[in-house]
């Protein structure tokens, strides 16, 4: 039996692991190399860059540690540049040049299922950290993701705005996985309260004006408008909204609010209401925070998504140290052992039979001011 024992900045914790028998990785003299693909360019750059600020902290503690089966681990970084095209040069290049085992990313459905299709099909596996669309459950044997999917969001979403006593509700999300995955589940919760929804107006991305589909999502006076859009569309959706004097009377309910809460005008989101994935608290998230600061000099909070990043690498490393090698059927079982011991930054990471989260944390949030803050 072996321990393979992790340290991070304030703590140090243990996870123990049998590892009976395991055969030496076969690069005998380099390091371990896995990749990486996130949006550090583009319209979600600001969550691709916590993303790999993420990714960076937790590979400096996994190398302090003794890296994997005494290798240094290496991520080589891609850029996805926010959109589909992107992320699949991003994947080949990996793949078909780097030779990597395993690529942890990506930010947004719309570019992990066919990035991850196409990484199941070659037996690499794919550890999105930032994807929520139910469809990445069918991707396959070798794709994992760890964060939950918008069936746990959409619904708490929905319960939230609920709450707020409205009869009628609409939606405005983007047209892409996530955000149908989005306007499926917040729909079957309001209809099963119940309730009327009266509109789902879904838009595309890059556009330079908004006013159409905003003019639609009001025609018909919802009470309570569910709201899900990246940074840049983010800024322009709000501004329009403003500027044409449109506020659903029991106001704007928004999932993954860190997604556009650095970006947009500050007047324009005033009061809307939603959900922060991730944990509230803890030692580890606390000590994640503390150190992401001391190395990067940001907040940790400016985005949920870093600390995801964070947990993906860690379970990367602790599946590629069980192993003891990197065919990837023997770290996808791994994987699956690592998780159930493995407690991370944003809590428990357990998959289920599908690669899936079995659980996630959500908490409720307005923005006042520039800022989020917790609904109380």
């Amino acid at each position: 039996m072996k321990r393979f024992i992790s340290c991070m900045v304030g703590i140090v914790f243990v996870v123990a692991m049998l590892l009976i028998g395991i055969p030496a990785l076969s690069q005998a003299a380099g390091p371990v190399v896995i990749g990486s693909i996130n949006p550090l360019t583009g319209s979600s750059a600001v969550q691709g860059l916590d993303m790999k600020r993420g990714e960076q902290l937790a590979l400096d503690e996994i190398n302090a540690a003794g890296g994997v089966n005494g290798h240094p681990l290496k991520i080589v970084w891609e850029d996805t540049e926010s959109s589909p095209k992107g992320g699949m040069a991003a994947v080949h290049k990996l793949v078909e040049i780097n030779k990597v085992p395993l690529i942890l990313g990506a930010y947004s459905s719309g570019i992990s299922l066919p990035t991850g299709q196409w990484t199941n099909s070659k037996k690499v596996i794919q550890i999105a950290e930032a994807s929520t669309s139910p469809k990445l459950r069918d991707i396959g044997p070798y794709f994992f993701n760890a964060i939950g999917l918008d069936e746990v969001m959409g619904t708490k979403l929905a319960e939230f705005a609920l709450e707020s006593g409205a009869q009628s509700f609409a939606s405005i999300t983007v047209n892409n996985p996530f955000g149908i995955g989005i306007e499926i589940w917040t729909k079957k919760t309001v209809e099963k309260a119940g309730k009327k929804w009266l509109e789902a107006v879904r838009y595309d991305e890059k556009k330079p004006d908004y006013r159409a589909e905003v003019e639609r999502v009001f025609a018909k006076k919802p009470d309570v408008v569910f709201y899900t859009a990246y940074g840049t569309e983010s800024k322009l959706i709000f501004k329009q909204a403003y500027e044409m004097g449109l506020t659903p009377p029991k106001g704007w309910y928004a999932d993954y609010m860190t997604m556009w809460s650095n970006e947009v005008i500050p007047e324009t989101a005033e009061g809307v209401r939603g959900l922060v994935i991730g944990p509230s608290g803890g030692s580890r998230f606390k000590a994640y925070h503390a150190a992401y600061k001391k190395k990067f000099g940001k907040d940790a909070k400016q985005t949920a998504f870093g600390a995801y990043a964070y947990d993906a690498t860690w379970l990367a490393a602790l599946a590629l140290n069980m192993a003891g090698t990197t065919n990837t059927d023997k770290v996808t079982k791994a994987l699956y052992a690592v998780s159930k011991i493995y407690k991370g930054v944003t809590g428990d990471k357990t998959f289920d039979k599908d690669g899936m989260q079995v659980t996630d944390y959500y908490q409720r949030m307005i923005y006042k001011k520039g800022k989020l803050y917790p609904y109380k």
